[in-house]
């Protein structure tokens, strides 16, 4: 019999019928993972509903106080009794709050926090990239909320967190700087799925949330990069929410052809006819890249960057990839005409999603760290 564990969660992650998203995704492979060694128990969470959250989040000054964890004490109490929890899985970094209320009664029970990447450094970075958007009391606010959220950060790594998983490499780092007792890695899975590959020669493609800053400023700068260097034979098909958005792009430029919100039952007929799946990853946001993950499971010839790459424990040097917008554009001109090519990254696909589909090895490594807590 397997070992029962606590895994805390937002509701709107544990629903399968909303439309996928990479937090949801990144917490199913969580889920997946703890259950190839322990029978997980899924307790549900939702966000405040106190008027000062939602003034908080009006005004854009909310740290970590998405949750209220006292709400849920009794229900924490009695699971962990019931089912003889020593084990605490906490999904996604803003609940990490729930930590000092189990350890306030349960300080032998052992709180891990699952993080899908770290929220402070993502936040820096936004509001520094993007600060010519803002006026100077919108700049001040993100200076004190910063200083805010590394403040907290500290303090619940310190004091009640008894290991950090990171979706990244590069996070191990920072959650070691901010003082996280134990780190542990958790590579991306890949699902093994591959479709019939039908290309169009010429036609490249991208999906995503056009609304979400790293993509729109990777498909944007891809495309600037394309009108520098016109190739008449690149089309390139996109994929994605708002319509607004989407519309605006495509009349900028004449090469993409926007074809909306594609739903799931209807994307595999499209993505079949990609001669390149673009991973458009220009610079480090929290996290990782979900899409790659979904070009290399469909086994299509995907054309990624380095730091669209992280968080996937690959073989360095096989994906095809990029530095820089310019370098990609390049790239992705001379291999829609190289029909030798692309069947060899079809190949390294297809391979890749055969070989790195199995969360149990990950769980070997990962376990001595959970069980020396």
């Amino acid at each position: 019999m397997k070992e029962k564990v606590l895994f805390v969660a937002n509701n709107i992650y544990l629903d399968t019928s909303r439309n996928e998203g990479g937090v949801r995704n990144c917490t199913i492979e969580y889920i997946n993972l703890l259950s190839t060694r322990f029978d997980v128990i899924l307790l549900s969470v939702s966000y405040s509903k106190s008027k000062l959250y939602r003034i908080r989040i009006k005004l854009g000054f909310n740290n970590y106080n998405d949750y209220e964890p006292k709400n849920y004490k009794n229900e924490l109490r009695e699971t962990i009794i019931k089912n003889d929890i020593k084990y605490v899985f906490l999904n996604l970094s803003n609940t990490m709050t729930f930590a000092s209320v189990i350890k306030e009664e349960f300080n032998e029970v052992k709180v891990i926090l699952c993080s899908h990447g770290n929220e402070s450094g993502d936040f820096l970075h936004q509001s520094f990239r993007f600060k010519q958007e803002q006026n100077w009391l919108q700049r001040l606010r993100n200076s004190i909320l910063f200083a805010k959220m590394i403040e907290k950060e500290v303090d619940f790594r310190l004091r009640f967190l008894d290991l950090i998983l990171t979706v990244s490499e590069v996070e191990e780092g920072i959650e070691k700087w901010l003082g996280a007792k134990r780190v542990f890695m958790v590579p991306r899975v890949l699902i093994n799925q591959p479709i019939p590959w039908k290309p169009v020669y010429g036609r490249v493609g991208f999906l995503g949330d056009l609304s979400h800053k790293p993509n729109y400023e990777g498909l944007v700068s891809f495309c600037d990069a394309i009108v520098k260097s016109p190739c008449q034979e690149l089309k390139l098909r996109l994929l994605g929410n708002p319509t607004k958005i989407g519309n605006q792009l495509a009349q900028k430029y004449p090469f993409i052809e926007y074809c909306g919100f594609v739903p799931d039952d209807k994307i595999n007929d499209e993505v079949a006819t990609w001669s390149l799946f673009l991973n458009l990853v220009f610079y480090y946001s929290r996290g990782v890249s979900t899409k790659l993950a979904k070009g290399l499971s469909w086994g299509i010839p995907v054309l990624s960057t380095s730091h669209g790459n992280r968080g996937y424990n690959l073989p360095i040097g096989m994906l095809a990839s990029s530095e820089t917008p310019s370098e990609m554009a390049q790239l992705a001109v001379n291999l829609i005409s190289d029909r030798n090519e692309l069947d060899k990254m079809r190949e390294i696909s297809l391979r890749l999603s055969s070989e790195y589909n199995d969360y149990r090895p990950i769980m070997d490594n990962l376990y001595p760290f959970i069980s020396n807590l």
